[in-house]
């Protein structure tokens, strides 16, 4: 249990006190020496610094681990990120890599773990410019990686990252949809394996990682078993509990899909590719037999997805079941993000409808006024 030691120097308060730190992988104890707050109206005596001397003292007292006295950085690359590697999805470290280079190496690398306070989260938030989805994304990275600290007992007390609040910009995003009408036309313009991968994708919804990871063991004839997913050449478990389930296939996919094994027997995979028997990478072929059949008809694999929950609505499809379809966890996720363009739809025919009424009505006024 240590006070420190609060001194005045050269207009300003310092605080020195005692911490054990890592030198060669051993605990060492060290004297620091910190900047408290100017001397001014508001820190006029060392009662005026309580707060802030608690708030560098308190985590010590409590009995912190040398390990926390570790830049962030270090902390990242030794234990943060392989822990990711090792227990979560390829996608998943990618994204976690990928935004700890992009948007916290260079700006809290260099702040030990200890130091870092939710005021340090909230400036790093603000001095980002991107969506409000965004940096929630940038908040949630960091959250959990001091949520390992603190479980690996490196920290002691609250994370520092929780109470810090996003302030980007909101967008509205509006994920196209395809209609019944889109999805014929599309099976109208594309051939061979390209146009039986978009008719999966339309008459059973499956994201595109699943879509990837379907064998010709997943297929009966009649369903389909998701059990598996296919990110760049790792496989791996599918992106819920709830998304590793069976999906009917309805009789005009069956015989798309029973003419397709015949054309690919000896295969493993539904898709499979040509020359290394892996998964059928479906961005390239895209690229080479879809979109330029299609143009500005394409709006991307997902909108298959959103379009089966669309039209499945429309059908008077509730929205529990539609979930259960897709395979949701939460059925409030296919109404937040999958129904909305039918519930459009629908609001803008009814205005239509009461316009065509309205009008009538004052037509048929005019037409007594007129006798």
């Amino acid at each position: 249990m240590q006070n420190g030691q609060v001194f005045k120097s050269h207009g300003a308060w310092f605080l020195r006190y005692y911490r054990d730190e890592l030198a060669g992988g051993k605990p060492v104890r060290r004297r620091i020496t910190k900047r408290l707050a100017s001397v001014d109206k508001w820190h006029r005596s060392e009662g005026d610094l309580d707060s802030k001397v608690q708030e560098i003292l308190g985590p010590l007292n409590q009995g912190s681990a040398a390990e926390g006295t570790l830049t962030i950085a270090e902390f990242a690359d030794t234990y943060f990120l392989p822990t990711i590697k090792a227990k979560r999805t390829a996608s998943t470290y990618k994204f976690y890599s990928d935004l700890f280079e992009n948007h916290l190496r260079t700006s809290i690398g260099t702040i030990a773990l200890c130091d870092f306070r939710t005021v340090d989260a909230q400036r790093t938030l603000d001095g980002i410019t991107l969506s409000l989805s965004s940096l929630r994304g940038i908040k949630t990275g960091m959250s959990a990686m001091f949520s390992l600290a603190l479980r690996l007992g490196y920290l002691n007390g609250v994370n520092p990252v929780y109470a810090a609040k996003p302030e980007g910009k909101k967008t509205n995003f509006e994920g196209a949809a395809y209609t019944a009408e889109d999805v014929e036309f599309i099976l109208s313009k594309v051939t061979g394996v390209a146009r039986v991968v978009c008719a999966v994708c339309a008459f059973t919804g499956l994201r595109l990682a699943e879509l990837k990871g379907l064998q010709w063991t997943d297929y009966d004839g009649t369903m389909l078993y998701v059990r598996r997913s296919v990110w760049r050449k790792n496989v791996g478990d599918t992106k819920t509990p709830e998304s590793k389930a069976k999906v009917p296939v309805i009789a005009p996919l069956r015989k798309v899909l029973d003419a397709h094994r015949l054309a690919s027997s000896g295969n493993t995979w539904i898709f499979q590719g040509p020359k290394n028997k892996f998964a059928l990478n479906l961005d390239n072929l895209c690229r080479r037999e879809i979109r330029p059949k299609l143009g500005d008809r394409w709006h991307g694999w997902h909108a298959f997805r959103r379009g089966l929950a669309t039209v499945l609505f429309g059908l008077g499809v509730d929205v529990e079941t539609a979930a259960l379809i897709l395979r949701h966890g939460d059925s409030a996720t296919t109404r937040r993000h999958y129904i909305k363009l039918q519930q459009r739809r629908e609001g803008a025919a009814a205005m239509k409808r009461l316009e065509k009424a309205l009008v009538g009505q004052q037509m048929g006024s005019n037409k007594k006024r007129s006798k």
